[in-house]
């Protein structure tokens, strides 16, 4: 029987719910694929994969189903969302545009204390991608995309619109899967360095022109190196 992912020390320590503990580490599985688009999500085998019981289990698919990580169907329970082209290519435009207008709001408005967190956030995002790079790794695991994602909510920070923040946050994680799916193959840590070191200078330069085509063309190779196992119907990668 799988053991819970997240000892029960940790869970004291963070002082998070057993329903969050529990959505946190579904979602994680099915982004790193050990549960496949469309499959079955029962009871049962949840309980017996994390040893919770299905209080927190129903509360944590509930909120999932909100992220559209997993689909409810009434009597038939849920089930992991399925992956396509057509939602990849939704994924991705959605994204350039919310990005682009936040990037540009967030440039408006940014302060000194703005741009620190932007310079302390891409220092920690540089530092792992290098670590990949000298030590030969793809980069995708849970360190990098922790700092991946700290990178790019600093930027949008300064953005005075938060339902336009939330929205892109929603998007940036349902992403996740097709971000897994990238790394299988194509992508590598130096190529992600330099789009990150680009959006980077772009930023401390204000030019808010390079900003956005650095942010468009760093989401859109996403969806390049992606597609091709989307495509084939290829099984989710397996993310360590």
């Amino acid at each position: 029987m799988r053991q819970p992912a997240i000892p029960r020390s940790t869970r004291i320590e963070t002082r998070q719910t057993l329903s969050e503990i529990a959505a946190e580490t579904i979602r994680a599985d099915i982004i790193a694929g050990v549960f496949k688009p469309g499959d079955r999500l029962t009871m049962g085998a949840l309980q017996e994969c994390y040893g919770l019981s299905m209080s927190p289990l129903r509360e944590a698919l509930a909120g999932l189903a909100v992220e559209q990580f997993v689909i409810f169907e009434g009597r038939r329970g849920y089930q992991v969302a399925p992956m396509s082209l057509a939602d990849l290519h939704d994924l991705t435009e959605t994204r350039k545009l919310l990005e682009a207008d936040i990037a540009r709001l967030a440039l408006a408005h940014g302060d000194e204390v703005w741009e620190s967190k932007v310079i302390a956030t891409f220092h920690q995002l540089s530092y792992t991608e290098q670590q990949n790079i000298a030590e030969g790794r793809r980069g995708g695991d849970k360190q990098w995309e922790e700092r991946n994602a700290a990178f790019h909510d600093a930027i949008s920070e300064a953005c005075p619109l938060r339902w336009l923040k939330a929205m892109r946050m929603q998007i940036f994680m349902k992403a996740q899967r097709y971000r897994a799916m990238a790394w299988l193959k194509h992508r590598d840590s130096r190529t992600v360095a330099e789009e990150h070191r680009e959006i980077f200078e772009a930023v401390m330069a204000r030019d808010e022109k390079r900003v956005v085509s650095a942010i468009g063309v760093h989401i859109g190779n996403v969806a390049v190196y992606a597609q091709e196992f989307v495509r084939c119907d290829a099984p989710p990668p397996s993310v360590k």
